[in-house]
């Protein structure tokens, strides 16, 4: 059985829409047919469109509540589907995920199928739930840290409103004073001065070259990476110079590592927890930090440990995690309580990376405000001085 969404019309004229449950698009047809609804329109839930991280959050969060509470996830997905308050794309989703899992799709693909930007991370994340069993746990796992991970942008982007305001506002008011008031000015100072004085001349002359330079290296940096971006997606070797080439950059540097080794440890967590070999779980949590580079330093890793090295030995041999997790799990392998040092890691991870993006947001307002506010202050000074003078001559 399949899930289809309709559009359509009554006996009465009124328009419907909905969801109806068929094997075939023919046979949906014909049982609206017999409810007395006209199809317009017929399409394969499956064809909803992609979520999204918060209806993901929320998918991730119910099902994995209904799992660990010993539903099938057929059935759990069933229940999803019967909320009413489940509608739009979201149920559109819910029945797609449904319909390939009962063709045998596991969930990871599944999902995938129904989101083809899936996050890295929540793709390894699934993959490894389906190896330990323990899907329940990563479900309600990768809700936390997607939910994490949404709260964080949503401060981001309210910290960022205010800046970006002042910041347009600013390119506004210099343009204005670049092409229309200088060159006003320096007509007027033709006919009634000298001419300009040196600096504004300069300004006149530089600003609005420099201006027109700081726009088009803007747009330049900005089709840069997104072009890194979609290549670096097709090439696991770019992605990973690229993401050398971030940890180079003192921002990037301070936060990125914590974030690898957040979700390295959660990952490692689970696994251990499920009784996964370290040699089978090192390549799992690798995938599942997000990083190529990282993915691959997982398998090197892995093949070190089957030749009869230690965890935490391979574990100092990746450069972006030791620091955060090499001592956690030499402890943790010490005393026999892996898993616990693995979850106090990534606790210490989670507090770093939240740190330290709450005080890069703090400073990032004061500073670009600073800057917008010393080049306004700058461009006013050179424009309306030598009017000033001019207004104190003439009125002497």
């Amino acid at each position: 059985m399949s899930v289809f969404a309709y559009t359509g019309r009554d006996a009465a004229g009124r328009r419907r829409r909905g969801w109806i449950e068929a094997e075939t698009p023919k046979l949906a047809r014909l049982s609206l047919d017999q409810q007395g609804i006209l199809t317009e329109r017929l399409t394969p839930a499956a064809a909803a469109g992609p979520l999204g991280a918060e209806g993901r959050a929320r998918v991730y969060r119910e099902l994995g509540v209904l799992l660990r509470a010993g539903f099938t996830l057929e059935r759990a997905l069933g229940l999803l589907l019967d909320e009413r308050e489940t509608g739009g794309t979201l149920r559109g989703f819910l029945a797609g995920l449904r319909d390939r899992i009962r063709d045998g799709l596991p969930l990871s693909r599944a999902i995938t199928a129904g989101e083809p930007r899936l996050p890295p991370y929540e793709a390894a994340a699934l993959q490894a739930a389906e190896q330990t069993g323990l899907q329940g746990a990563m479900l309600e796992q990768l809700a936390d840290f997607t939910e994490a991970q949404l709260a964080v942008a949503g401060r981001l982007r309210a910290a960022l409103l205010y800046p970006v305001a002042v910041l347009v506002l600013a390119l506004t008011l210099l343009s204005l004073m670049m092409f229309v008031v200088l060159p006003r000015a320096a007509q007027l100072f033709s006919q009634f001065g000298d001419g300009l004085p040196a600096a504004t001349q300069r300004v006149a002359f530089w600003g609005p070259r420099l201006l027109l330079l700081m726009l088009a290296a803007g747009a330049a940096a900005a089709v840069t990476a997104l072009w890194l971006r979609q290549a670096a997606r097709r090439d696991a070797r770019l992605a990973a110079r690229v993401e050398k080439g971030l940890l180079r950059l003192p921002v990037a540097r301070t936060i990125l590592p914590r974030l690898w080794s957040l979700r390295f440890a959660s990952t490692m967590s689970l696994l251990v927890q499920a009784g996964v070999p370290p040699q089978e779980a090192l390549p799992v949590a690798g995938g599942a930090t997000g990083s190529h580079w990282l993915a691959a330093l997982g398998d090197e890793a892995a093949a070190a440990v089957r030749q009869g090295g230690s965890l935490s030995s391979a574990m100092a041999d990746l450069p972006p995690l030791a620091p955060h997790l090499a001592e956690w799990v030499r402890v943790g392998e010490s005393a026999g309580n892996l898993r616990e040092m693995l979850d106090q890691a990534a606790m210490r991870c989670r507090q770093g990376y939240e740190g330290r993006l709450t005080r890069l947001l703090g400073l990032m307002e004061p500073a670009l405000i600073l800057v917008v506010g010393l080049a306004v202050l700058l461009i006013a000074y050179t424009v309306l001085k030598p009017m000033l003078d001019l207004a104190r001559a003439a009125a002497g």
